[in-house]
C-alpha cells in the first residue's frame, strides 16, 4: 500500500450521516426514476442471494450454526437478519459511531479501522465484507485482504459482496454520474470492482477455493416491473 494514501475517515463517517438519496429532492429521485420500492427490492434481492450462497457454502463445515462471525465493516448491523442460524458469536467493526449506535446489542462492536483491527490471529470462522472494497480503490484492496486473512481461521470463509465492473449497466450509470453529478451520495472514488483483479489478490494472499458468483443483473434505477422480471434471469459463475 502507498503509505501516502489513507482512507478518508471523515468522508466515510459522513456517508452514514447523509440524507437518504430518495429524499434529496433532486429530480432523479422523482418516482418516475427512483423510489423506496425500487431501492429496497434491488438491495434485498442481492443480499438474500449473497447470504444464501454463503449458507450453502458452509453447510458442511463443522462450525455451521456455531460460527464466530466478523462483519467488517459492520455498518448499522442491517445484514444481521440474514445470518440467522449461522453464528454463535458475532462481532463487528466500523469507523462510524452513528452506524454503530444503530446496531443491535447482540453484536460485539468495535469502532475503528479494519487495517488496524486489533483482533488476534485466526479469531473468526467467517468474515463478511459487504459493499466496502469498492470505496477504497485509491488505497488498494490488498492490505484489507491481508488483514482479513490474518484474522480468519484456517478453513474459514471470507465472503465479499461487491458491484462488478463487468456489469454493462454500470458503464452507463458511470457516464451519467459524470454528467449529472453525485446525485446518490457516493464516496469520492467509489466505483465497481474487477472480479479478475480481486481474484488475483485473493489467490496471491493464499486464499483457497476462490468462488465467484454473479448475484443479480438488477439495478436500483430500473422500474419495479423490470426488476421483478430481471430477478428471474439471475446468473451464476463458478471458479
Amino acid at each position: 500500500m502507498d503509505e501516502t494514501k489513507r482512507q478518508d475517515f471523515d468522508v466515510e463517517k459522513a456517508w452514514h450521516e447523509q440524507k437518504f438519496y430518495i429524499d434529496s429532492g433532486h429530480w432523479t429521485s422523482h418516482p418516475l426514476f427512483a423510489s423506496r420500492e425500487r431501492h429496497w427490492l434491488q438491495n434485498h434481492v442481492k443480499k438474500i442471494r449473497f447470504y444464501s450462497f454463503l449458507y450453502r457454502f458452509i453447510k458442511k463445515e463443522s462450525y455451521k450454526n456455531g460460527a464466530d462471525v466478523l462483519m467488517a465493516p459492520l455498518g448499522d448491523g442491517y445484514d444481521l437478519q440474514y445470518l440467522q442460524g449461522i453464528y454463535k458469536n458475532i462481532y463487528g467493526i466500523d469507523l462510524s459511531p452513528v452506524a454503530l449506535s444503530k446496531c443491535p446489542n447482540v453484536v460485539t462492536k468495535k469502532e475503528g479501522d479494519i487495517l488496524t483491527s486489533g483482533y488476534e490471529d485466526e479469531s473468526f470462522d467467517i468474515i463478511i465484507c459487504a459493499l466496502f472494497l469498492h470505496h477504497v480503490h485509491d488505497i488498494g484492496f490488498e492490505p484489507f485482504v491481508r488483514e482479513y486473512y490474518r484474522i480468519l481461521r484456517k478453513g474459514g470463509v471470507l465472503a465479499i459482496l461487491e458491484p462488478s465492473s463487468l456489469y454493462p449497466i454500470s458503464w452507463i450509470f458511470a457516464y451519467l454520474h459524470k454528467i449529472m453529478g453525485n446525485v446518490t451520495g457516493k464516496v469520492e472514488g467509489e466505483r465497481p470492482i474487477s472480479p479478475l483483479c480481486l481474484n488475483k489478490i485473493l489467490t496471491e494472499t493464499n486464499f483457497k477455493k476462490v468462488c465467484i458468483r454473479g448475484i443479480t443483473l438488477n439495478h436500483v434505477r430500473f422500474p419495479f416491473w423490470i426488476q421483478t422480471f430481471i430477478n428471474l434471469l439471475d446468473y451464476c459463475v463458478f471458479r
